[in-house]
């Protein structure tokens, strides 16, 4: 099976607008990426942009749906949630916290071409949200050995109401790097994105007190 790997271009992050811009060589990695390839633990999400900003919890959320009717039996009919390979249908949806990496720990790429007044920060799934997405495509991965071909999808979304307070800013462009596998490191996934007007455009209060939680 193959989760589909929609995310990275349209719903993953933003509809894309004439602000943002991907470079190439994500897009070439993306389309040879599938979710399965994800170790979660390792997932990352880095945000670079001006150290004005306070990033908090939750200003990425990760999203995975599975879903399969199950084994078919010689009847036509499928197992039962309660037998081995019966019906399932999974949707987690993770906000990511912040990391307590370091920019001294940070890789090179991260750092390359910031500038002054500019940071990065590295948000990461929690140990729960990590095993639990480990476990469902363990178990997507078991179900395709036996022929059976679930489906669903994975997102990387943001929710611009948790990057702090955004009232000395008429615009904000922020730079969103994405790392699936530590050995792969990091890519620039989206660059130059203003994230107010994009909030503005899904009507997103941003000076409302308490709005992430």
């Amino acid at each position: 099976m193959k989760i589909k790997t929609i995310l990275f271009i349209t719903a993953l992050t933003f509809s894309l607008s004439a602000c943002m811009s991907m470079p190439f060589s994500t897009m070439y990695k993306m389309s040879q990426f599938s979710p399965l390839d994800i170790k979660p633990h390792e997932l990352r999400v880095a945000i670079r942009t001006d150290e004005a900003i306070s990033i908090q919890n939750g200003a990425v959320k990760v999203s995975l749906n599975a879903k399969s009717e199950g084994m078919q039996l010689p009847d036509g009919t499928f197992q039962t949630s309660n037998d081995e390979f019966g019906p399932f249908d999974i949707n987690l949806n993770m906000n990511v916290q912040i990391s307590s990496e370091t920019e001294t720990s940070l890789p090179p790429f991260l750092l390359e071409g910031i500038e002054d007044k500019e940071r990065v920060t590295v948000l990461s799934l929690s140990d729960e949200d990590a095993q639990s997405m480990a476990d469902t495509l363990a178990l997507i991965r078991l179900y395709k050995a036996q022929g059976l071909k679930p489906h669903g999808g994975f997102g990387i979304s943001t929710q611009a109401q948790c990057f702090g307070d955004f009232s000395a800013f008429e615009e904000l462009e922020v730079d969103i790097f994405i790392q699936v596998d530590k050995q792969e490191g990091y890519i620039m996934f989206l660059e130059d994105i203003d994230i107010i007007e994009e909030a503005n455009d899904r009507e997103v209060d941003l000076l409302t007190p308490n709005k992430c939680e």
